[in-house]
C-alpha cells in the first residue's frame, strides 16, 4: 500500500457527555491537515491506523509544519494518528514523551509497542513504513513524538519531530477576532502577509479595482465553518463603493454585508467617480466585532503638473531639460503615458519646442525635451495635460534659455578671508560667445584633449568634490567647488586653468588668478609686540608730563 498525504480534515468542535461531535471536512482551508506526518481527523475512533491515512486522528484541532518543526493541537481525550516511511537501508523507529502509543498500523510489519509512555520514552522498532496511534497521558499538556532512521549498527538520525499541545477544551470553529484577517491581494483566498503590504495590491490607478479576501478563523487558524455563520460587513469611507463576496464586480454603496459560510470571502473596492481619488479605509466586522481596518488608494485623474529643475539648453534638442511630475487632487503621484504637450503661446524664437521625453513611473523621473534655435533667455515656458475625461491641466511656468558653448569664464571666492578649517567656496561663471549664461550640457572642465581643468594654490589641494567632467548647473551658468581651508595663515592666490574655455576662446580667455587670505579667528600677540606697546606708552606719558611742567612754569 502506498504512502499518501491527506490535506482535508474534519475536526472536533465540542466535547459533550464523553462523545466527540465531528464537523464535516473543510477542504478550502489548508491550515488543518497539511502537515507531512499527521493523519487528518476521522469520524470514528478506530483502534488502528492505516499508514495511507484511511483512518485518522480523533480530536485533532490543528496541525502545521514539516520535518522536525511540525506542531499539532489535540484534545486531552483525543488520539493522534502519525506515520513515517523510513529512508533506504534504515529502520523506522519512534519515541514519545508525555503520552503513549496505543496501536500500530495494520500495513506495517509485525512488531510490538514497548514501554508505557509517560515520562520515559516508548519505542517501537519497525521495518520501512511505520504508522502509529498515540494519546496523551492523564494531566499531560504536551506530547513530543519523534521518528528516527536507524541503521543496522543501531545509529539513529532524527527525521521527524511532532510537538503536540494538549488542551482540555476545544475552541475549534469558534470565531476568534485575534486570528481572523482581511488582506489585500487577488481576492481568491491566497492572500498572505506579503501580498497585504505589497504596494500594488493596496494602491492602484484611476478607474481600476482594489481586491482582497477576508478569513473568519478560529484560535487554531482553521476557517470557521457554516455551523458558526454570522453577518460579515464591510464599510468604506466616502468616495468609493465596496462589494463583499466578489473580487471584481463593482459594488453600489459604501456598505455591503455577507452571510459568512466559512470559506475566505473576496471583496473589491472601486471609485464612486473615476476622476476623483479615493484615499480611504475599509472596515470589516463579523457579528459587530471589528476584524480589520485596511487603508487603500485609488488614484484620480491628473489635477497638477509640476515642472522642476530646469536647465539652459544647447542649440538643438536637449533631453532632460526639466523634470515633470503629475498628481491628483489628493497629491497621489499619477503616471500618464500620453496627453502632455507644450503651451504654444509660451514658445518663441529661442525655445521652439517642448515635449515629454520620458513620462514618469514609480521608479523613473519624468523628463522634458527642449529644442533650442538661438542663444538667449526664455521665460514663462509652460506645458498642458489633457485628461481622458476632457479636462485640461496647465503646469507651472518656468524660465530657461539656450546658449552656445562656454566662451568666457570669471571666478570669485565667497569670502576674501577664511579661518583655518572653514569651507571656502569658489564660483566659476560661464558665458557663451553672445554673452548669455552658459548651457548645462557642454563640458567646462575637460577639453577635447581630455585634460582636466586644474585649480592650483587653492585653500586645500583637494576639493570637497573632485573636479571631473563638469557642466554648469541648471539655469545659473555657474559651477561651484568647495575646499577645506588649511591651517597655514597668509595671503594666497589660486590659479584656475579652464582648459575647455581656453580651447574655445584662446585669444581672449586666460587663466584666472583669484587671491584670498587665511587668518586665525583670534589674533595672537608676541612678546615683542607687548614690549613695543609699553615703550610707546612710556613715551606718551613723558610727553604729557613735559607739557604739564611747561604749563605750571608759565603761571
Amino acid at each position: 500500500m502506498t504512502l499518501r498525504k491527506r490535506i482535508s480534515l474534519a475536526a472536533v468542535s465540542a466535547l459533550t457527555a464523553g462523545l466527540l461531535t465531528v464537523i464535516a471536512p473543510q477542504t478550502a482551508y489548508a491550515a488543518l491537515g497539511n502537515a507531512d506526518n499527521v493523519n487528518a481527523n476521522t469520524t470514528t475512533g478506530a483502534a488502528s491506523v492505516q499508514i495511507d491515512g484511511t483512518a485518522g486522528s480523533v480530536g485533532l484541532l490543528s496541525q502545521s509544519g514539516e520535518g522536525t518543526t511540525q506542531t499539532a493541537v489535540l484534545l486531552s481525550t483525543g488520539t493522534i494518528s502519525v506515520f513515517y516511511a523510513s529512508a533506504a537501508n534504515t529502520t523506522a523507529t519512534a519515541t514519545i514523551t508525555g503520552g503513549q502509543f496505543t496501536a500500530v498500523g495494520t500495513d506495517t510489519s509485525a512488531g510490538t509497542i514497548s514501554g508505557t509512555g509517560g515520562t520515559s520514552a516508548s519505542q517501537i522498532a519497525k521495518a520501512n513504513n511505520l504508522g502509529l496511534l498515540a494519546k496523551p497521558n492523564s494531566g499531560s499538556t504536551k506530547m513530543v513524538i519523534e521518528f528516527f532512521d536507524t541503521t543496522a549498527a543501531d545509529v539513529s538520525t532524527l527525521a521527524i519531530r511532532i510537538t503536540v499541545t494538549v488542551v482540555a477544551t476545544s475552541a475549534f470553529n469558534e470565531y476568534a477576532p485575534t486570528f481572523s484577517w482581511a488582506r489585500w491581494g487577488a481576492g481568491d483566498g491566497t492572500e498572505t502577509a506579503v501580498t497585504d503590504v505589497t504596494t500594488t495590491n493596496h494602491t492602484t490607478d484611476s478607474a481600476l479595482t482594489l481586491a482582497g479576501s477576508v478569513a473568519l478563523v478560529d484560535a487554531y487558524g482553521n476557517a470557521v465553518t457554516s455551523a458558526n455563520t454570522g453577518l460579515l460587513t464591510a464599510t468604506v469611507t466616502a468616495g468609493a463603493k465596496v462589494n463583499l463576496g466578489h473580487a471584481s464586480t463593482a459594488g453600489t454603496t459604501t456598505f455591503d454585508s455577507n452571510a459568512a459560510t466559512g470559506a475566505t470571502i473576496p471583496f473589491n473596492i472601486q471609485q464612486a467617480d473615476s476622476t476623483i481619488p479615493w484615499n480611504g479605509t475599509v472596515t470589516f466586522s463579523f457579528n459587530g466585532t471589528v476584524i480589520a481596518t485596511k487603508t487603500g488608494v485609488i488614484k484620480g485623474e491628473v489635477t497638477t503638473v509640476t515642472l522642476g529643475s530646469p536647465k539652459i539648453g544647447t542649440i538643438g534638442s536637449n533631453s532632460g531639460a526639466a523634470t515633470i511630475a503629475y498628481a491628483d487632487a489628493k497629491g497621489n503621484a499619477v503616471y500618464p503615458t500620453t496627453g502632455t504637450s507644450a503651451v504654444s503661446a509660451s514658445l518663441g524664437a529661442v525655445v521652439t519646442s517642448l515635449s515629454v521625453g520620458t513620462y514618469p513611473t514609480s521608479s523613473t523621473t519624468g523628463a522634458v525635451t527642449q529644442v533650442c534655435s538661438v542663444s538667449g533667455s526664455a521665460t514663462g515656458l509652460q506645458m498642458s495635460h489633457l485628461n481622458s475625461s476632457g479636462t485640461t491641466v496647465l503646469s507651472n511656468k518656468w524660465d530657461s534659455g539656450c546658449s552656445a558653448a562656454p566662451y568666457t569664464v570669471t571666478g570669485s571666492w565667497d569670502k576674501a578671508s577664511y579661518t583655518p578649517g572653514s569651507i571656502a567656496t569658489l564660483t566659476l561663471s560661464y558665458k557663451d560667445i553672445f554673452g548669455n549664461k552658459s548651457n548645462a550640457y557642454d563640458s567646462i572642465s575637460v577639453s577635447s584633449a581630455n585634460t582636466t581643468m586644474t585649480i592650483t594654490g587653492a585653500p586645500s589641494a583637494t576639493p570637497v568634490t573632485a573636479i571631473g567632467n563638469d557642466k554648469p548647473s541648471g539655469v545659473t551658468g555657474e559651477k561651484t567647488y568647495q575646499f577645506v581651508v588649511g591651517s597655514t595663515e597668509g595671503d594666497f592666490v589660486a590659479v584656475v586653468v579652464p582648459t575647455e574655455v581656453v580651447e574655445n576662446n584662446p585669444t581672449v580667455q586666460k587663466n584666472l588668478s583669484l587671491p584670498y587670505s587665511v587668518k586665525a579667528g583670534t589674533a595672537s600677540v608676541s612678546n615683542a609686540d607687548v614690549l613695543k606697546s609699553i615703550v610707546a606708552l612710556i613715551a606718551s606719558i613723558n610727553k604729557q608730563i613735559q607739557a604739564l611742567q611747561k604749563l605750571i612754569l608759565k603761571r
